[in-house]
């Protein structure tokens, strides 16, 4: 444990600023290998048999994107003066792929959803930074495009889940779209929305971890401190106002509404199917925990659960002071 805090964590957050800080195409590539070896290692943590068969298909499609990214790189700069729209395309698309963003996100659910809650938070926040900043920073032109496929398809595709984390991934690539959104806007809101978003991901991830559950039918509340964290850390996933995950989507909107509307409609229309398949799954699980038996589930009230609580129940005031 002393050893992965010293040598892995240190070495997987210098990935992530080498790659984004880098100016040349190689560093770039070298910086994401870096980041997925340390990755791999946090992931192979647990020598479960589901954990060691998820991290083997996570590096296999890592590395195809690599592969393909490094090889349309190289191309493009031997052929710079023919350069297609084809080729030009291709690094986006690798990236898109390494991230698990829409429309190449069809590996996501099947693999991501066998990790370990700490793996998962970690891929939904942190690994999904390169590949944000890298295609804003060099393909511009293509970022509405992908806003706009990632809200579409993350708020369709969680409708029908039934697994806390397959809804995490979908919640997630819907983000994904709101945070290319962020971007346009300034890096000043990014790192806001990033913020936010990481802070609402620790407090669903670390309730997950304390009630061990990984699916819907498995969650039973029996008191009401339970159903009041559940609730809310529910409707701030979905952007409900005043939860915390209202605060960065209105204001992305308040500014992109202006240059963006036709962006900015489609998204607060896609809003609310986030927050029905967020409803429907909350709604179900309370009613069926008032009229059920005590599963076999033993949760103590110790600090960590208090402290989900009070973390999103701060959201309101933030929300008064930015209003």
């Amino acid at each position: 444990m002393m050893n992965y805090k010293l040598i892995i964590m240190p070495l997987f957050v210098f990935s992530i600023v080498f790659a984004i800080s880098s100016y040349s195409w190689l560093m770039i590539w070298m910086g994401m290998e870096l980041n997925l070896i340390s990755f791999i290692f946090i992931l192979m943590r647990n020598k479960t048999i589901m954990n060691t068969e998820s991290s083997m298909k996570y590096f296999m499609i890592q590395a195809i994107g690599s592969l393909i990214f490094l090889f349309s790189i190289n191309m493009n700069m031997i052929s710079y003066n023919e350069i297609s729209w084809i080729t030009a395309l291709v690094p986006p698309l690798a990236l898109i792929l390494k991230a698990g963003m829409a429309p190449l996100h069809s590996w996501t659910p099947p693999v991501v959803s066998k990790f370990s809650p700490t793996s998962l938070f970690m891929f939904l926040t942190m690994q999904k930074l390169v590949p944000m900043v890298i295609i804003f920073s060099s393909w511009f032109s293509i970022c509405t495009w992908i806003a706009f496929i990632n809200i579409v398809v993350g708020s369709i595709g969680g409708i029908v889940q039934s697994s806390f984390y397959k809804m995490l991934i979908f919640s997630s690539i819907n983000n994904i779209g709101w945070m290319f959104m962020s971007l346009m806007q300034s890096n000043l809101m990014f790192l806001m929305f990033f913020a936010v978003y990481t802070v609402m991901n620790y407090l669903v991830v670390k309730f997950i971890k304390l009630m061990k559950i990984k699916w819907m039918i498995q969650v039973k509340l029996n008191s009401f401190p339970q159903k009041l964290l559940f609730f809310s850390l529910m409707m701030s996933l979905s952007g409900l106002p005043p939860f915390m995950g209202f605060i960065p989507k209105w204001m992305v909107v308040k500014k992109i509404f202006f240059f963006m509307p036709v962006l900015a409609f489609v998204s607060i229309f896609m809003s609310v199917f986030t927050l029905f398949f967020y409803l429907k799954s909350t709604l179900s699980i309370l009613i069926a925990s008032s009229s059920s038996l005590k599963w076999s589930l033993s949760v103590h009230y110790n600090f960590n659960f208090f402290f989900l609580i009070v973390a999103n129940s701060c959201s309101p005031i933030l929300f008064i002071f930015l209003t």
